[in-house]
């Protein structure tokens, strides 16, 4: 799933400095890429009936259990996407653009069962397939829209990437 490219944000903050509109219609490619990916996930997730019993609102809680729970509509509206370079991590790895959960309850759902397999009582009432291809990139939502995409996002910020940065010589080039 992961690609390296060298450069990119080094360019994405030139063109950002001398190249403002190309920056803009960059982002606007890539995150046409990124949005089909984010509506299947919030297809995956399931609805408040389909979610196991003890995992739902329940009024009378009290303590750190009363805002420890699955809505639907709040999970969905958790998944979004991010076209803006991330910090790096300690191996020094940067993503150019991810999707990302938000809400503790779909970010269970997504990973729940990733390393035990589907055993006890939660995780094989949670439904879904965990899809990916190592233990660390499975998931239920996400990472099952990801893999259905078959590459195409990728491809698709890569080229969108490799575009905006011909674009972006050839202007630079001219003056």
């Amino acid at each position: 799933m992961p690609t390296r490219i060298q450069g990119v944000i080094a360019m994405r903050k030139a063109m950002k400095e001398f190249e403002p509109e190309l920056a803009k219609q960059t982002t606007k490619e890539i995150t046409a890429f990124l949005k089909p990916v984010v509506k299947d996930a919030r297809g995956y997730l399931p609805n408040n009936t389909e979610a196991p019993s003890g995992w739902l609102r329940r009024p009378n809680a009290k303590g750190r259990w009363a805002n420890r729970f699955y809505d639907a509509t709040i999970a969905r509206r958790s998944i979004g996407y991010k076209s803006t370079p991330s910090k790096p991590n300690r191996s020094g790895f940067r993503a150019l653009a991810s999707i990302f959960n938000k809400s503790a309850a779909g970010a269970i759902y997504e990973t729940a069962g990733r390393k035990s397999g589907i055993t006890g009582n939660f995780t094989p009432r949670l439904g879904g397939q965990l899809k990916g291809d190592k233990q660390k990139m499975t998931g239920r939502a996400i990472f099952r829209a990801f893999e259905e995409d078959q590459g195409k996002a990728t491809a698709g910020v890569i080229k969108a990437i490799e575009h905006s940065a011909a674009r972006f010589n050839a202007k630079v080039g001219k003056r």
